[in-house]
């Protein structure tokens, strides 16, 4: 019978049956969020310098040696672990405000030492083999900065970057014997060559006076080819005395008479 041939779902819904509802389709597997790529971080700013200043660096140490280090003095008798917390002494003194000066009374290393700790100022082609060690330390720091303590062949070193200043000057030379790379031929005594500079001095200050040629008469060193000009010169680099009234001057002004271990010399300040 036809009836007999329905299809089983018609006789399911004729009997009031309820036909099996679709399957929903299976959730989409959720999409986990990717993190985001971590922030790049910043890289630290280099130092910036005045012009000129990032391949030129005024450097001021400070030295601590140790029995035995390279150049130490007789004087010198802790040994290496003594010379290192002497060294953290310092430089925790330096770090609650002590000036670099006060401390450079206690460095080991003579000539720095009488300069108040001053190195010099140097470019980087022109840097003392003696402290090439310290060359890419220096320029590394701000200025200002000071540097740990590193370990250099003569002692533990604690180093400073100050501001590069220079002061060009002319000077007048009079020398004596014994004074500090005198010429055999120098015999005058230290009190005539005082009373010389007087003279010179006198000479140069007077009105209307040519300092340039008076250099080229009087001076008694190879500036005097070049009417004592020295040119821009960088802090530590003269004798403390010469640099200390050279820098007080204004420009055109000349000094009084200055005592150097090379004699006695008369300055001038150029503009």
């Amino acid at each position: 019978m036809k009836f007999a041939a329905l299809p089983c779902l018609a006789l399911l819904l004729a009997c009031g049956a309820e036909a099996p509802k679709p399957q929903d389709p299976p959730p989409a597997p959720t999409k986990t969020a990717e993190a985001p790529p971590p922030e790049k971080q910043p890289e630290p700013a280099a130092p910036k310098f005045p012009p000129g200043e990032a391949d030129e660096a005024c450097a001021k140490i400070l030295v601590v040696a140790w029995q035995g280090a390279e150049g130490a003095e007789p004087t010198v008798t802790r040994d290496k672990a003594a010379a290192q917390a002497r060294a953290g002494e310092l430089q925790k003194k330096l770090a609650s405000g002590t000036a670099f000066a006060e401390l450079a009374a206690e460095t080991d290393e003579p000539k720095t030492r009488l300069k108040g700790g001053a190195m010099g100022t140097y470019g980087r082609e022109n840097w003392p083999e003696k402290y090439a060690p310290l060359k890419d330390l220096v320029f590394a720091l701000g200025i200002g900065a000071t540097s740990a303590v590193v370990e250099h062949p003569h002692g533990l070193v604690i180093a400073q970057r100050c501001k590069v200043e220079k002061v060009h000057t002319r000077h007048i030379l009079v020398r004596y014997k014994g004074a500090k790379n005198a010429e055999a031929k120098i015999k005058r005594s230290k009190a005539d060559a005082l009373a010389l500079a007087g003279e010179v001095h006198a000479e140069a200050s007077a009105a209307g006076a040519d300092f340039e040629a008076l250099a080229r008469k009087r001076s008694e060193d190879g500036s005097a080819e070049r009417g004592g000009d020295l040119g821009p010169v960088g802090r530590g680099m003269f004798a403390p005395p010469y640099e200390a009234a050279a820098f007080a001057l204004k420009a055109g002004e000349v000094s009084a008479v200055v005592e150097s271990d090379f004699g006695f010399h008369v300055i001038q300040r150029v503009e």
